[in-house]
């Protein structure tokens, strides 16, 4: 990989991904906006959609995230998300069981999750 930005994507319970990456593409509240290496600083309100992550000019990882914020300097991405999930580690039935005692936003996270998946 000629040129990386640091990415990291955290949750208010866990740090979900930290890794050196060529592109991210991020669901933001105004549309989607790539970063690559040396972006402007930014700082984005985010909505519910799905974060890819690029390597080799393909989509390496795909997370769904929630709401939340990125902030983005030349060199780092900070994504930090109410909600996120890994849809490359995630089962339909991990969501299945998510939905047993989720709230009703939680709940709507999951099934779209379940259909990112």
């Amino acid at each position: 990989m000629a040129d990386a930005i640091k990415l990291e994507i955290v949750t208010p319970s866990r740090m979900l991904f930290s890794d050196s990456v060529e592109m991210v593409v991020i669901p933001g509240s105004e549309g989607e906006f790539g970063v690559l290496p040396r972006h402007a600083p930014t700082l984005a309100n985010l909505q519910r959609g799905a974060l890819n992550v690029y390597n080799n000019g393909t989509v390496t990882r795909r997370f769904l995230i929630e709401g939340g914020v990125a902030d983005v300097l030349p060199e780092r991405v900070i994504v930090l998300a109410e909600r996120a999930v890994d849809l490359d580690a995630v089962s339909t039935q991990n969501l299945d069981e998510q939905l047993v005692n989720a709230t009703e936003a939680e709940a709507a996270f999951v099934n779209a999750a379940k259909e990112a998946v």
